[in-house]
């Protein structure tokens, strides 16, 4: 089981109203992945951890999760965890721009 209190790299990732990660687009489903990768965790783990977690987008349940595309993910690709936080958060907040209008 992943605590996410002692990963400083979730520290910045945006949330939802009810406290879920926001992972509606793939780079940020992607980043997410590899940065619990890269702390030790298996696919499996990250996998519940990320399904229990977070709110998706059917675009990435079904290109990452369905598909079972997240089991080709590493994480010698990780970005900083810096780095994909603020990638997340921009990207949630361009896509709540886009949807409000």
């Amino acid at each position: 089981m992943i605590d996410e209190n002692r990963l400083e790299s979730l520290k910045y990732f945006p949330r939802d109203k009810s406290g879920l990660f926001i992972v509606f687009e793939l780079y940020t489903f992607d980043n997410m992945f590899r940065l619990l990768l890269k702390e030790g965790f298996d696919h499996e783990e990250v996998m519940n951890f990320m399904l229990a977690e977070c709110s998706f987008s059917a675009l990435v349940f079904q290109e990452r999760i369905h598909n079972n595309k997240f089991l080709r993910l590493n994480e010698k690709d990780a970005l900083s965890p810096e780095y994909a936080a603020l990638k997340a958060r921009l990207m949630s907040d361009i896509l709540s721009i886009i949807t409000k209008n």
